[in-house]
């Protein structure tokens, strides 16, 4: 069991408290998921996007304080609470998954055939830092938009190829998508307004935001990719 959130500003006005925004709905997720945690948060530098990755073994509550998580400003961020379930509870398995400068994943569940997965990527040349099932879905979408998908394909191809029980929330420097499993059985929420998309695993993650008794409210369909452009 795990605990995922996400957050996409789409008012401007708002970018500046990304952080404030994101670190309670974090902490929410402690639960789901107390032995480490982890996020990654998207701000331009003039015509560039980058990516910033926080991830650490401890409490959500204390590795937001440890890296000052509050004041970080931007337009997107997603995080994650583990509870540790395959492998080892270190900084290098804490979510998310970042295969590229622009690509993060979190997940919630787990996938049975991922080693065989992870053999055919390493034959076809790719490197991996982990034991962890979650980095082997995050370089597959790597890699196949790496050959031409764009990222709803790509995820659609996780539903062809991978075998298991999960939700996943991936973002880009552009995009913030979400997928479930045919089965669904992972919990998830998410919540739209006309300033900000939302997502948490359990939907007192998002009772602090801002609007949100306005918002659109709804739990995401089975097999279906959910995808916010900038």
């Amino acid at each position: 069991m795990c605990g995922i959130v996400g957050l996409h500003l789409k008012n401007p006005a708002l970018h500046g408290q990304l952080g404030s925004l994101l670190a309670p709905m974090l902490d929410c997720m402690t639960s789901r998921g107390p032995d480490s945690a982890g996020l990654a948060l998207y701000h331009d530098e003039g015509a560039r996007t980058v990516m910033d990755v926080y991830k650490d073994v401890g409490l959500p509550k204390e590795i937001c304080a440890r890296y000052d998580i509050a004041s970080r400003t931007g337009f997107q961020g997603i995080g994650h609470t583990r509870m540790a379930t395959e492998s080892a509870v270190t900084t290098e398995h804490s979510h998310p998954f970042t295969p590229t400068e622009q690509l993060a994943l979190v997940h919630n569940g787990s996938f049975s055939n991922h080693a065989t997965i992870r053999r055919r990527l390493v034959r076809e040349g790719h490197v991996f830092d982990t034991d962890n099932d979650s980095e082997v879905a995050a370089r597959y979408i790597a890699d196949q938009m790496t050959k031409g998908a764009d990222l709803d394909d790509a995820m659609r191809m996780v539903l062809k190829e991978f075998d298991g029980f999960f939700t996943l929330l991936v973002t880009t420097s552009s995009q913030f998508a979400v997928l479930r499993d045919s089965f669904a059985c992972k919990p998830a929420v998410v919540a739209e307004t006309a300033d900000y998309v939302a997502f948490g695993s359990e939907y007192h993650a998002l009772a602090s935001l801002p609007g949100l008794a306005e918002a659109t409210v709804f739990e995401p369909s089975p097999e279906v990719v959910y995808t916010w452009s900038r």
